[in-house]
């Protein structure tokens, strides 16, 4: 292929950059071949210091799009990861979608190498260099020889970019495009080869719904008929369907973004499979296995709290007992903004769905509330179909009151006051099941209340179906309580142990959550999600190109959107009413209609068969659901002799019952049988873990422990391949053992498990490992003075409770491993933070949404802020072009947690312990954890 070489002369005050292109195996060479493929060329010789650097540059003229590359070349080859990429911008603003990527070459290993001459430790040194690529599976394969930006561009006129980089401006040069198809499209597959893995770089590093990138990845490739990524699939071909329903119902991430980018990409459902089907018939349900501890009589309900009796048994059930317990709770979520979560780890954008609920629900706490609740509420409870907060959930409020009249007069005037406060929202009355009903609503359903009295209970809900069956179940008595599973589950826990929050998920409510009219309607409110969450992005692509204001049938036009864009089963669709998007059927985002309130009238074919493979796995492999009940009890007490320092002390119990382990499979059956017996730890022992397991290789059921001691263990990277695992636990300071003796290290070949003799019961196997055998332990440690001096502390003891699994995490406040810890969280909590700003930089970059604006875009895009996880404030920075947040050191993050970084799980968590009991017919868990409270 012939070049067409050009020579420009700049002056610094123009054009710089650093380094000096080198010529050996890996630079120039290396290059070579991909150079090839680059018809217009440009070497520009810039002076800079006295030196003359060469930079790689070629511009296609194309439709709709030109495609420019320009390459600056390292003066040596450094590690893969290590360079920041370049950025390009123009005054004409003629650049889109830029990308910016390092260019690498293959390392040869010394396998590969030329055998050299021998002499002067040429071969030994060559020998060695083997011996570690043999042992070693981190050896780098590839290395860095230059840097590469490339971008689309409109018009045939020269420009001049401005390279630059997180350190500064690198030069500015000038290109001038040159027309040829075939450069163009060679051109154009490296830019997109390199912009498509640069999209799945920051999807795997960004802790927020990856929406943006995907919808740039698709919404090109439909407009430049460029082919979508192999990592772009839509739906997983070979995934379990009671995994995928699972992830469904749950609201993973992965579910969704799998029905974004089948949205995005705008794959077309075949005509045959578009037409409008029947309903599919749910699972074929069976009645669980009956437990030991069933009630006798199903209409008792003597021992039970009366607000059950009005609760429909399809429904979830979150009891607090008493306005104390609900205050408690509510002022243990309002420390973390409303989001429980928050006690864990902070995500990359905020939840919102608590707030979003007490909203629309128009239920608020305020000083008088706080007063009054004792004083007019008997007990409360919150009732369910389902708990998808974020999207808009099927849920209510219900009230057992001692004062009717106080309490819905109270309720009444604040639902008044907000009617009159908002035009959008109204206030009237309406019938429902014969029962007269205050309906307080907008169209967008951002408020949607209903409330109802019956006698001295009322219920305040978002649904109109749970309204009726309130008033059913007053009227019939076919409610939750006369249940006979949560008969067993009122007996199991009674009411004698007071819980602050006791929770029951039914079976029906369970159950309903697969049944055809959910999953159907939640796969299509996931897909209306994504219609509006693509309009918004699509505004903005558009807007970025010259097109500020089009309407959804020219961004359809256009190629913003795709062609089959929002063509539903059920006929509804997006429509624009005034600067908000709302679905016609379910409202706007985040609050949508109520599933339980969407009637299924049918479906496509596309859609029963998709429902139908999940019906069949939940019929032949999980055929009823168990019923899920926990209680919450919690206990003041004080940290040692400071009073202020308060601990609570939450004492955790849930139960499956009746259970069934054959149908979760193998890992309910490894179990052995309850036990009294517990393996005894030494005190200075601060995190210790048992089961009691049943294995072919171990024999007879045995007890398995292990045991950390307060120490910095090693990096979790470290565990990365067999010798570099095997390093990083000879720096674990802890040990692993059996009891009884389970003669399975005895067993090994060539007589590996007996060792050498050290030392009175202790010997030295292969590898460093020391062994302890006697009283029936086998106790294996790289540390035989450890080893040592835990010995008498070991023992297995006889305990109150009987369980399999048991697990301990001592306080880890003022120990070694804290200070581990809060690195490990810092770390991933900064990887988090990067991303986050890189997001706000690539909005910029990508969309041209300017800095003044990217937050409150980004809370249009994912309907929820974005959050910096070190816990600062994003900021953008107009001297470095980028964003930062206010807890980072200018543009960079320190590498190690500054002194008075404390990560949130870290604030609270004083210790903790748990244990887990698998009966025949129940599975039981109990957990202990100290928490600090403000």
């Amino acid at each position: 292929m012939k070049f067409s070489w050009k020579t420009i002369s700049m002056s610094p005050a123009v054009g710089r950059c650093r380094g000096q292109f080198a010529d050996r195996h890996v630079g120039t060479t290396a290059l070579a071949p991909r150079l090839a493929s680059l018809v217009a060329l440009s070497l520009l010789l810039v002076p800079s210091s006295g030196e003359a650097v060469e930079i790689l540059a070629a511009a296609q003229v194309g439709e709709p799009f030109g495609v420019a590359t320009i390459e600056i070349p390292l003066a040596a080859p450094v590690s893969v990861g290590t360079q920041p990429p370049l950025r390009v911008s123009d005054a004409q603003r003629r650049v889109f979608y830029p990308v910016g990527q390092e260019v690498r070459v293959k390392v040869i290993p010394p396998s590969e190498r030329p055998v050299p001459e021998p002499g002067r430790g040429r071969l030994l040194r060559r020998v060695g260099k083997l011996i570690r690529e043999i042992t070693s599976d981190d050896q780098e394969t590839e290395e860095t020889v230059a840097r590469r930006v490339s971008f689309l561009f409109q018009g045939s006129a020269p420009m001049l970019i401005t390279v630059s980089d997180a350190t500064g401006v690198i030069g500015e040069y000038e290109l001038r495009p040159e027309s040829n198809d075939t450069p163009h499209a060679q051109l154009l597959g490296q830019w997109w080869s390199d912009y498509t893995a640069a999209a799945k770089t920051r999807i795997d590093l960004g802790d927020y719904p990856p929406w943006v990138e995907n919808y740039l990845v698709a919404m090109l490739s439909g407009r430049l008929h460029l082919p979508l990524p192999s990592w772009f699939e839509t739906e997983s071909k070979t995934e379990d369907a009671l995994v995928s329903t699972l992830k469904l119902i749950a609201g993973a991430e992965e579910a969704t973004e799998a029905m974004f980018r089948r949205t995005a990409s705008g794959h077309q459902v075949p005509p045959a499979m578009s037409r409008q089907v029947s309903i599919p018939p749910a699972p074929r349900w069976t009645q669980p296995i009956p437990t030991g501890n069933a009630p006798g009589d199903v209409n008792d309900t003597t021992f039970m709290e009366p607000i059950a009796t009005r609760v429909p048994p399809e429904c979830f059930y979150i009891r607090y007992g008493s306005f104390e317990n609900y205050l408690w709770f509510r002022d243990l979520s309002e420390e973390y903004g409303g989001d429980l979560s928050r006690m864990a780890t902070l995500r990359g954008f905020r939840s919102q769905g608590t707030k979003a609920i007490e909203s629309q629900l128009h239920l608020h706490m305020n000083e008088l509330s706080r007063l009054l609740g004792p004083t007019v509420i008997e007990d409360q409870a919150i009732i369910g179909r389902d708990l998808f907060l974020n999207e808009g959930a099927t849920l209510g409020v219900l009230f057992h009151v001692k004062n009717a009249f106080l309490f819905r007069s109270s309720l009444q005037n604040d639902r008044n006051n907000r009617a009159n406060s908002d035009e959008a929202i109204q206030l009237e009355e309406t019938t429902i099941a014969g029962k007269t009903v205050s309906f307080l609503h907008s169209a967008d359903n951002r408020v949607r209340s209903y409330m109802v009295e019956d006698g001295n209970y009322i219920f305040v809900t978002n649904s109109e179906t749970l309204v009726k069956r309130f008033v059913q179940v007053g009227k019939d008595g076919q409610s939750l309580a006369a249940t006979s599973e949560f008969q067993l589950a009122r007996r199991l826990m009674p009411l004698e142990r007071q819980d602050s929050i006791f929770t029951y998920f039914s079976p029906q409510m369970l159950q309903g959550l697969v049944s055809p009219e959910y999953l159907i309607e939640l796969r299509r409110r996931t897909g209306a999600k994504s219609d509006i969450t693509l309009v918004q992005l699509a505004k903005l692509a558009a807007a970025a190109e010259g097109t500020p204001t089009p309407s959804i049938d020219q961004l359809i036009h256009l190629g913003y959107l795709p062609n089959n864009f929002s063509q539903r089963a059920d006929a509804s669709g997006i429509v624009e009413v005034g600067e908000d998007l709302i679905d016609t059927r379910r409202g706007g985002r985040g609050t949508f209609l109520p599933i339980a309130d969407v009637e299924l009238r049918n479906v496509t074919a596309e859609e029963s068969d998709w429902y139908s493979q999940i019906a069949a796995s939940y019929s032949s492999r999980f055929p009823h659901m168990d019923p899920i009940m926990a209680g919450v009890q919690r206990k003041t007490m004080f940290a040692g002799d400071d009073r202020n320092a308060k601990i609570e002390r939450l004492a955790i119990h849930a139960e499956i019952a009746p259970w069934s382990p054959a149908q979760y499979g193998k890992y309910a059956q490894q179990l052995g049988p309850p036990t009294r017996v517990a393996m005894q730890f030494a005190p200075d022992d601060i995190v210790a873990a048992q089961a009691h397991v049943v294995s072919e290789q171990l024999g007879p059921p045995t007890h398995l422990f292990a045991a950390i001691k307060d120490s910095n263990p090693p990096n979790p990277d470290d565990f990365d391949g067999l010798i570099k695992t095997f390093r990083a636990l000879k720096q674990l300071p802890g040990y692993i053992g059996a009891w009884p003796l389970p003669g399975m290290i005895d067993r090994l070949p060539l007589g590996l498990g007996r060792g050498t003799p050290v030392r009175p019961g202790m010997t030295r196997l292969l590898g460093g490992i020391y062994r302890y055998t006697g009283g029936g332990f086998s106790v294996l440690s790289f540390y035989p003075d450890l080893l040592t001096a835990s010995l008498p502390f070991l023992a297995s003891v006889e305990v109150e409770d009987a369980a399999q699994l048991r697990g301990r995490i001592g306080n880890l406040r003022g120990s070694q491993l804290e200070g581990w810890v809060t690195n490990q969280l810092y770390q991933r909590s900064a990887t988090s933070s990067r991303a986050g700003a890189d997001f706000l930089g690539m909005l910029s970059r990508q969309l041209r949404v300017p800095p003044a604006e990217a937050l409150t875009a980004t809370q249009a895009i994912f309907n929820t802020d974005l959050q910096c996880t070190l816990g600062g404030q994003y900021e953008f920075l107009p001297q470095s072009d980028q964003w930062t947040s206010t807890v980072w050191q200018g543009n960079a993050i320190p590498t190690n947690p500054p002194l008075d970084y404390v990560h949130p799980i870290m604030h609270w968590f004083r210790g903790g312990q748990v244990t887990l009991t698998q009966y025949d017919d129940r599975l039981v868990v109990d957990a202990v954890i100290d928490a600090a409270r403000q």
